[in-house]
């Protein structure tokens, strides 16, 4: 009995420290949360998700997408002052802690939350052609399906900074993405600041004509052939910078045949 008083009281605790916009469409945000993401990324389609409220902040949750890539950015405006962009990532999962910037327990959880519930709708409104993705871009799960049958590695996130943390401390060797054999993987993690701009980052595979197969956020986050490599370096490298590596073992040689 007294387990479950505890319970209650966490949840009741949780309820109080966090509190969802309602389970209908999201209440708009203020204008000034709205134009700085939107001038963050003026290029981008701005979608909002809903909000998050705590004693001392207030979160705003918006997607991004910009045609084949998609992210999320987070603003928090702390009582009595400026909204400021918290995190942005092709996924906020897990949550990065960018130039220090955290998030508590409690609220990464209930953004969860916003998440699963906008990809309901989604679902609801597109049964036939969307495949729910609580991540929202697909870019590690599409390398994963490539990568991990042939290597045993898997990456195990869509965020373009734990991939690029991964690559860079699993089996792996850093190759120069100019010259990067058929079979690397190739990232440019999302670069974002306080008050912009926002970079939406992306992570792919290069195929052996010098195409990079990556995830898709205008097929619903399908893999496609979607950049070459001079196309990538052109858009990513002086924004987000560009990195590539080679797996240990027989992926380079197998996955030649993308």
């Amino acid at each position: 009995m007294g387990m479950i008083h505890s319970t209650i009281l966490c949840y009741l605790l949780f309820c109080a420290f966090v509190c969802c916009s309602g389970a209908g469409l999201p209440v708009e945000p203020p204008l000034v949360v709205r134009t700085l993401v939107q001038s963050a990324d003026p290029h981008a389609n701005v979608e909002y998700c809903g909000a998050v409220s705590t004693s001392a902040s207030d979160y705003y949750l918006f997607l991004l997408q910009q045609n084949e890539l998609a992210g999320v950015v987070l603003v928090r405006q702390l009582v009595g002052a400026l909204p400021a962009i918290v995190d942005a990532d092709t996924s906020l999962f897990p949550f990065s802690d960018v130039s220090g910037r955290t998030v508590d327990k409690p609220v990464q959880d209930a953004i969860g939350l916003l998440l699963e519930r906008r990809n309901r709708a989604k679902k609801s409104r597109t049964p036939h052609t969307f495949k729910p993705d609580p991540e929202i871009s697909a870019i590690g799960r599409q390398i994963d399906r490539v990568i991990y049958p042939i290597s045993g590695f898997r990456l195990g996130s869509n965020s373009t900074h734990e991939i690029l943390r991964l690559l860079r401390t699993g089996p792996t060797v850093a190759v120069d993405p100019v010259t990067a054999p058929p079979g690397s993987i190739i990232v440019s993690p999302t670069r974002s600041s306080s008050y912009g701009p926002t970079y939406l980052g992306h992570a792919g595979i290069l195929g052996t004509d010098g195409s990079i197969y990556s995830a898709d956020a205008r097929y619903g986050g399908a893999r496609t052939k979607n950049f070459t490599l001079t196309g990538w370096l052109r858009k990513f490298s002086s924004t987000n910078g560009s990195y590539a590596f080679v797996i240990h073992g027989p992926v380079v040689k197998t996955a030649q045949g993308l």
